[in-house]
């Protein structure tokens, strides 16, 4: 069955450039497929492997609704033997419950379900603050729930393609209320995120939001260390309430919105184990509320500003204060590798070795600012956030990571001669602070990085050398957890390796 529907894929794709020429009333249904199915061939490493891949990859354009799929095989030595295929976890993601048919019928029609899922790259429709409607499913990139003081420019795709997601993230405004809500994976959801608002005042367009967002598998990447207790135990709920107030409605010229935002992450243990940072003492069950209250608030954070537009340049500017253990947009683009690490820092907390009124109090201004030029072919984008403690001045704190951000895109028609296009971005936590104290690594799981460069080949104007490169978690081939430099020991950190991708593109 497998070799079958792999045939049927690549007749599928050769097809329509073999029969592009021909008239009659089958013609404007191979234009369209040629202007709009990509084929991909190539090798990538994928946990220090190579593979060989073909990829088919057709996008639908309806009006404001983009659809992209992803057709994936990737092979180690034979293309037609789905036993060379690579499965991650030992998913195989073409077998649509086949080995489940006969025996159970609800494991089939899941397995079906999933491996149908994964075959959506992208759907999209809508943007979030600008449209009434939005829904993003597939690959999310720089998703923000409300204002980001919570979840921002987090991704479920920073390990892609040898982890492979397809989340949602979706909202509704009904003018005097709204919401908004996420999954990071549709058929094995860990991360889930809502945030509800009301405009209570008809005259005004002044929102209140109350946001939630949850990783019920926090831990699990800690299974099989010295933290194996916390595997399945531990989850981060991240709440919060804010102001949204558009002061100037966007448009081409200026447009400005007033924001204010506070919240609070605290720990839910589901049974009760004994500290893996002090034997002597019991991580208790529960919701940890002692954290964030103790006769006091503790270990909050908040923030307020402004974002908008000034031509085509879009900005944001904002205040942050936050306390204790407390750390601002905590769910963001290395969440899923970092998560271990912030559950070996909560733990002392909840035992009591460690007292968050030792945590200090830390201040920052982030800034932001991006724009196009040349008709949308030249992107720049740029952010940093600067940290202190109050008591110690305006000096970069030790104790809370300054943020930097970067990105840069370019599409064709911009480089004359070569014409080629590409993008890349750079995510890095802690920089100044690693550079000071000789530690810095331009690849650590502080950071998510990744570029894609596309080389048109001279003559032949359908086909294109394609390369990809980012720095990925290493997981293992078996749980799909991510891999510590020492083994069985998280505080050592996670191994990252590169993940580069050589491939020949063909639009037919």
């Amino acid at each position: 069955m497998k070799r079958i529907l792999l045939v049927t894929l690549l007749i599928a794709a050769i097809l329509p450039a073999s029969l592009t020429a021909q008239e009659g009333p089958g013609a404007k249904v191979f234009d369209w497929l040629r202007d709009n199915m990509g084929m991909e061939m190539g090798s990538v490493s994928i946990d220090g492997t190579s593979y060989s891949k073909v990829v088919l990859s057709p996008d639908v354009k309806l009006g404001k609704m983009k659809l992209g799929f992803y057709l994936p095989i990737i092979y180690t030595k034979d293309l037609f033997d789905p036993n060379s295929w690579y499965a991650p976890g030992g998913n195989n993601e073409w077998s649509f419950g086949t080995e489940y048919w006969g025996n159970d019928t609800w494991l089939a029609l899941k397995d079906t379900a999933e491996d149908l899922i994964l075959k959506i790259k992208y759907l999209e429709y809508g943007q979030p603050l600008d449209d009434p409607f939005f829904v993003k499913v597939g690959n999310l990139k720089n998703l923000t729930m409300g204002h980001g003081l919570i979840l921002r420019n987090y991704r479920n795709d920073s390990d892609f393609p040898s982890i492979r997601r397809t989340g949602i993230n979706t909202g509704i405004d009904f003018g005097g209320f709204g919401f908004e809500a996420l999954a990071n994976d549709l058929p094995f959801p860990e991360i889930f995120g809502a945030r509800l608002y009301f405009r209570p005042i008809k005259s005004s367009k002044l929102a209140f939001g109350f946001s939630g967002v949850a990783d019920i598998a926090a831990a699990k990447d800690l299974e099989g260390t010295s933290y194996d207790a916390a595997a399945d135990n531990f989850v981060f709920v991240g709440s919060g309430i804010d102001l949204d107030l558009p002061v100037i409605e966007k448009n081409a010229i200026l447009g400005i919105r007033a924001f204010a935002d506070a919240s609070v992450t605290v720990p839910y243990i589901q049974d009760s184990f004994v500290s893996p940072y002090d034997p002597t003492k019991t991580v208790s069950s529960g919701l940890q509320t002692d954290l964030i209250w103790d006769g006091g608030p503790r270990n909050w954070g908040a923030a307020t500003g402004f974002m908008g537009n000034l031509l085509f340049i879009d900005w944001r500017l904002e205040y942050r204060y936050f306390t204790g253990i407390f750390r601002p947009a905590f769910f963001d683009s290395t969440y899923e590798r970092s998560r271990s690490t912030y559950v070996q820092n909560y733990i002392p907390y909840i035992d009591g070795s460690k007292s968050s009124s030792d945590a200090p109090t830390v201040m920052g201004i982030y800034g932001e600012a991006g724009f196009t030029l040349f008709r949308d072919k030249l992107m720049l984008q740029a952010g940093y956030m600067w940290p202190w403690n109050p008591e110690d001045g305006f000096k970069l704190s030790a104790t809370a990571d300054d943020e930097f951000h970067a990105g840069l895109g370019i599409k064709k028609g911009l480089i004359p001669v070569v014409d080629l296009a590409g993008a890349i971005y750079y995510d890095k936590w802690g920089l100044v602070n690693s550079i000071a104290s000789d530690s810095f690594e331009f690849f650590d799981e502080k950071t998510a990085f990744a570029g894609e460069i596309e080389i048109p080949i001279p003559g032949t104007p359908n086909l294109a050398i394609g390369l990809i490169f980012k720095a990925v978690a290493k997981r293992d081939p078996t749980t799909g957890n991510v891999v510590y430099k020492t083994i069985g020991d998280p505080s050592s950190g996670v191994v990252m390796t590169p993940s580069i991708t050589m491939e020949t593109r063909f639009r037919f």
